[in-house]
């Protein structure tokens, strides 16, 4: 399924029955992070994989001169890794959440895999929540 809000969902789960659902691909990322709302728990709840599409945001994860652009590359030196590597493993840091990384050469193709390598600490997840606050809950569910 992709892009299934919560209301889809449900009629979802009703038509195919319990368990026959495995996975809803939605847009998440750092600076894309309504599915916080409503749509990750659900999944989570029904044990229905998350699978983040633009889990990197649609060009670039946040400019260098930002917030959070800033707070990226400070948790990334502090694991001799790049900002795109820790914004990757920020979006799969629940076990339930997979993410379809865009790799146009085979160096993101390296440099996206060696995010599973990463473990950020409590207070590393934090500063990127508070960097890239979560916002209102929308009334549609946000895609590309």
């Amino acid at each position: 399924m992709s892009n299934f809000d919560v209301p889809d969902l449900d009629a979802a789960a009703r038509i195919a029955g319990a368990g026959r659902i495995a996975c809803n691909q939605v847009l998440y990322n750092v600076q894309q992070r309504a599915i916080e709302h409503a749509v990750g728990p659900w999944d989570e709840q029904h044990r229905i994989a998350t699978v983040a599409y633009a889990p990197l945001g649609a060009g670039r994860v946040a400019g260098p001169h930002t917030k959070g652009g800033r707070v990226l590359r400070e948790i990334a030196e502090a694991h001799g890794a790049t900002p795109r590597q820790v914004a990757l493993r920020w979006v799969v840091r629940r076990p339930s959440v997979l993410a379809i990384a865009k790799a146009a050469k085979p160096e993101h193709t390296v440099e996206n895999a060696a995010a599973a390598d990463l473990s950020l600490t409590a207070r590393e997840i934090a500063r990127i929540d508070e960097a890239f606050p979560l916002g209102r809950r929308p009334r549609t569910l946000p895609t590309l």
